[in-house]
Formats: C-alpha cells, structure tokens, sequence
C-alpha cells in the first residue's frame, strides 16, 4: 500500500494539503479587509498612529494608579546571637537600636567552658601535628625497607584521625567567633583567655538586648535581636479594576523614597474587598522605607517599548476561536488588515503591542464594529490573507 493511502486515511485535509505545499491561513495569519474610502467613511471609522515612545505628558497620564500597602521585613531578614557557652556577662558593647557590621562585638562573656574548648584545640592540634610527624618517620623506613606496609597504614589512619579531630575543635572555635588571625595567635602564643566576645554575625540593626552586665547566661541563651540590613517587601492590595494593569516585574514608586518591583500577584480576589494581594521588593536598600510603615506607591510604566509600539487601548479588538488572539485593523490602501498583536497595557489609555506593524502605521480606533463585520463577512467586503506590503 503507497505511503500517501495511510496518510489520507488517518490526517486530516488541512494536513495533505501543508504538505502539498498549498497556501493555508492561519487562524492568527493577518488578513486584508478590502474596503473604500468611501465605505471607510459611511461607517465613521477612525485611526490614530502606533507611536514607538510616549510623550511626557501621556507617560505620567499612564502612571496615575496607586496602590497601598504595608513595609514587611521578609523572610530571613531577622538575625539572633546566643551564646554557645554559658557564662557571666562582662561588657556591653551596643545599644539597641545601634547599626553594627558584621563581625562587630555585641557583648563579652567570661566563660570557663571557652577555657576548656582552647584547652582541648590545643591539644588536638599538638596530636596531629605528631601523627604526621610519625606518618613522615615511617614513610621513609618503609622507602628503606624497614618496616612492613601495615604499619605505614596505621601511621596513615592515625594522621588522618588527628586532623579530623583538629579540625572539628577549630571549627567549634570559628563558630564561637574566632577568625583565622585569632586562631594563629592562640596556636603560636598558646595564652588561654576565659573572655569569650560575641559577634554580630551580619550586618543590621540591634533590636533588643535582653542581657545586662553581671548577668548568667546559659548556652543557647538569647543574648541580642537584630534587623539584617535587606530590601524590604510592601504587601500591596490592588482592586479589580486594578489587577488587568499589573504584571509581575512592574515598577512601583513610593513618593519621596524607593522604588518596589513586583514580585508576586495572588491569584485569589478577596470576597469581601473585592481586591487581591501583591508583593513587591524594595529596589536598592534606602532607609525611607520602615518595617511596619503604611506607604502608597504610585505603578510606573515605560515611555519607551524595545521591541513594540503603543497604540490607544480602543485599537484592540478580540479575536474569536479558542486561541482569543488580540488584532488590531492596521490601515492601507486597500482597506484594512487585521493584524494580530501581543499587548502589554501601557496606562493612560495606551498599551504596548507586539505585531506586523510599525510606528507611524495607522491602527482604528473608533468603527470597529463595522471592520469587525466585514472580518466576520457580515460586511461587505470579506477578509483574505494579507499579500506582501500593506
């Protein structure tokens, strides 16, 4: 049976005839509404030019919807220090409501437990420094022949029990505070010191010091609260009428201080304010903006697509079919072709579109339902594939 017998049998018509290479038009193809001027007139229709920036006096027009919310701190934003060791507070070095760095003191404690934890790194760091210094004796007698392979395993093992030992004290250490300069000095000096200082582990705010001088602390115990230095979230509540405007990624301007980029848009209406949620993240760090704080922020929209020109929001029309593709009838000498677009609203009336059309191209804007009638062929011209220019 020839090849082409299954596919007429199982394809559809439209498929034979793509692969004939016959013309085909697509459901989102442009299409050439052939109508006079006189036609053009007798129906009212109107156009007005796709424009590839938007002056200063339409940009601002655009920017007049504001939203209002409340200065969250987000997740993560929030910072603790406890002590790893109980012990006796010695010295306050902050104050709450302070901004520290990171690495800066907060408070020193005199513990006798960072007596001991210096104790036992000195020791294991003295053991693993005999393990390799015996693994490197018997490295060479075993070169010489003098002693069996076993025993050079068990130097080996040994040497790597000692560094692994070593290694978790000094880890407890950092973790407690000491850096790598501290540390060198502890090992060359060997000098114990009971006082134990407690660092800021990030940069931020101190919130609260709930410990005072001469106080005991066990381990764990909270010693300091702090606000991490971090863009700060705005919960916004955006109405209905609001929400077709907004897509996540749009600026957002808080009067006299930062800029906020949505982050997040809820899916779900409030049944009772008729309003849904949004996210959005301070951009940059400026200390306008306070946890708490109720702002309003006006929404920003470009003067100035990349890729798209702007047209009046009355230029769109909706196509039909399951695919719902937005056109917009782009004016020519034969009439008009509707042109499908992708559209990005643009505020003050004007969206951003996306198309076969370029800035100066003349789109309607008023008669549509007559061009809608004669695309649908209730009119008395009828659509057909667009050919070449306009």
């Amino acid at each position: 049976m020839p090849a082409y017998s299954h596919l007429n049998r199982c394809q559809p018509r439209w498929t034979i005839l793509a692969l004939l290479g016959w013309p085909l038009l697509s459901a989102a193809a442009p299409q050439q509404l052939l109508l006079s001027s006189q036609q053009i007139s007798r129906a009212g229709i109107a156009t007005a030019p796709a424009v590839a920036t938007l002056a200063a006096q339409d940009a601002p027009a655009g920017n007049d919807q504001y939203l209002s919310g409340t200065v969250v701190a987000p997740p993560g934003a929030g910072a603790v220090s406890s002590a790893v060791l109980d012990g006796v507070v010695q010295q306050v070095h902050v104050t709450p409501l302070q901004q520290v760095r990171a690495g800066m003191p907060l408070l020193t404690l005199y513990s006798q437990g960072w007596l001991e934890w210096q104790r036992a790194y000195l020791e294991k760091t003295s053991a693993a420094r005999l393990a390799h210094a015996r693994l490197a004796r018997d490295e060479g007698l075993y070169g010489d022949g003098i002693i069996a392979r076993a025993r050079l395993d068990e130097s080996r093992d040994a040497a790597q029990l000692a560094t692994l030992a070593a290694s978790e004290r000094e880890q407890a250490l950092r973790s407690a505070g000491l850096d790598g300069v501290a540390l060198r000095r502890l090992r060359e000096q060997r000098t114990l010191s009971p006082l134990l200082t407690v660092r800021a582990s990030r940069a931020g705010t101190v919130l609260t010091l709930p410990v005072e001088a001469g106080q005991h602390v066990e381990a764990g115990a909270l010693l300091a609260r702090m606000a991490a230095s971090a863009p700060l979230w705005v919960q916004l509540q955006a109405t209905r009428a609001q929400l077709p405007l907004l897509r996540v990624g749009d600026l957002l301007q808080v009067d006299g201080c930062a800029k906020l980029r949505v982050t997040a848009i809820s899916p779900v209406v409030d049944a009772a304010t008729q309003s849904a949620q949004l996210r959005a993240q301070q951009v940059g760090q400026a200390p306008c903006l306070k946890v708490n704080a109720f702002v309003e922020a006006r929404l920003l929209r470009q003067a100035q697509a990349a890729d798209g020109v702007a047209v009046p929001a009355a230029a769109l029309v909706r196509g039909t079919g399951e695919a719902r593709q937005d056109y917009v009838f782009v004016a020519n000498a034969r009439g008009f072709v509707a042109t499908p677009v992708q559209a990005t609203p643009a505020g003050g009336g004007m969206v951003w579109v996306r198309g076969a059309l370029a800035a100066g191209d003349a789109v309607a804007v008023r008669g549509l339902a007559a061009l809608k009638g004669s695309w649908s062929g209730l009119g008395p011209a009828a659509a057909t594939p667009a050919q070449g220019g306009k």
